[in-house]
């Protein structure tokens, strides 16, 4: 597959417009082909007003199972949970008749969480579409440069679909729970959802092939959209 283009848009606004008509669309394909899609989303702050978005518009959400890409180890309630922000901002609405698949279960082990993830997440698979951002240092999901989990998540012969990823230095700071690349990959489209100029510098031309973005960037197995705005 030929590397993917950099699809510019005028305005924050009019990227996350784009991205939610492009992940609808993308699950009503799903929803048609295979009478179900799954739908990996991403967190942090930038996909918050995407999944605002999603949120009101028509789909066969009753036929979706929404999982994560991945999680820190914290329980929803934590400010900095993932799942607390999708079911915020993503599961309200049109949406809320979506499924959920959490990262984060409570009262067991970081290694435990992992393992008992992975048969949400394959259930939601083959997904009809995966979001991803991608971090200033290059990282994907929760798949970091330099760390100790980073060859097991990056393998795409990997016999895990979620990782427990230790905390590193300099990243992650805390535990976190993430998506290998084997399961990244399970899905028809994945959507490169990024802001700024230092990240569309990071995606031009020649991208390190040691960067973990790089595994999504090099890869036959999945089409990839990258959408950037200022």
């Amino acid at each position: 597959m030929p590397k993917p283009r950099i699809e510019s848009f005028p305005t924050r606004e009019a990227l996350y417009d784009a991205a939610a008509s492009t992940i609808v669309q993308a699950l009503n394909t799903a929803v048609a082909v295979h009478g179900v899609a799954g739908f990996a989303a991403t967190g942090g702050t930038t996909p918050a007003p995407v999944y605002d978005r999603l949120s009101t518009l028509t789909a066969p959400w009753d036929k979706v199972m929404v999982t994560l890409t991945d999680e820190r180890w914290v329980p929803p309630t934590d400010p900095g949970s993932n799942e607390g922000l999708v079911r915020r901002h993503l599961l309200t609405g049109q949406a809320a008749k979506a499924g959920f698949s959490p990262l984060f279960f409570a009262g067991v082990g970081h290694e435990e969480a992992a393992l008992k993830a992975q048969a949400g997440v394959a259930a939601a698979a083959p997904f009809g579409v995966v979001l991803l951002g991608v971090g200033p240092d290059g990282h994907v999901a929760s798949l970091f440069p330099g760390n100790p989990e980073l060859a097991r998540g990056l393998d795409p012969e990997s016999d895990r679909l979620v990782l427990a990823v230790p905390p590193g230095d300099p990243a992650p700071d805390i535990p976190r729970l993430s998506l290998t690349l084997k399961a990244l990959l399970q899905t028809d489209l994945i959507v490169l959802l990024i802001t700024g100029q230092a990240k569309r510098a990071l995606l031009e031309g020649d991208v390190d092939p040691a960067l973990p973005v790089a595994a999504i960037l090099n890869q036959d197995r999945a089409k990839v959209r990258i959408l950037w705005a200022e």
